[in-house]
């Protein structure tokens, strides 16, 4: 005779539900600028990419902390409510989960402060020209130009992305295949 185990009460079904769809939307949003927005505006000149590029980062400041934060305080929510049950390993998935979904934000102002700071910088050097004229780029070194900075970030960013992505992954998992 198979058992059926009690099912969660509703805020914990809730908990998993906001945890795993705002880390999955989180993701999809930041690999979605990597993948679909920095190949598009490479074609552009460097001066209205850098523009585009500080409209773009200013949409995801305003919106991912929030994000990230839900996320993780849903799947700390499970882990907490589920710690000093028969559910330990499934409490350990959802703290796993919590840890690398809210990761994203350190890893941001951390690992990606060099090159936010000299695409920012590139900004404000090209605000007294036309969106349509080039920056003078032609003397700087290698890694410094627009488009090598914007393809740096493009790499750092999809490295971002995997980290909501994982904890998606790890709520999928703790949610719907662990007993």
């Amino acid at each position: 005779m198979t058992v059926i185990p009690p099912s969660l009460p509703p805020s914990l079904r809730l908990a998993q539900a906001v945890g795993i769809m705002t880390s999955a939307f989180l993701s999809g949003g930041v690999l979605a600028v990597s993948y679909g927005f920095v190949p598009s505006m490479s074609q552009a000149p460097n001066t209205l990419l850098v523009r585009e590029w500080r409209t773009t980062y200013g949409r995801g400041v305003a919106a991912s902390p929030a994000i990230a934060i839900s996320s993780a305080l849903s799947y700390i929510y499970l882990s907490y409510n589920l710690a000093f049950t028969l559910n330990q390993d499934k409490a350990e998935i959802y703290a796993l989960a919590a840890f690398v979904t809210g990761s994203i934000v350190p890893f941001t102002l951390i690992f990606m402060k060099n090159v936010n700071g000299k695409l920012n910088q590139k900004v404000e050097d090209s605000k007294h020209l036309d969106r349509s004229q080039e920056m003078n780029e032609s003397k700087l070194k290698k890694g410094e130009k627009a488009q090598e900075l914007l393809a740096w970030w493009a790499v750092m960013n999809f490295t971002r992305g995997m980290l909501p992505f994982t904890g998606a992954c790890l709520g999928i998992y703790a949610s719907f295949f662990m007993t």
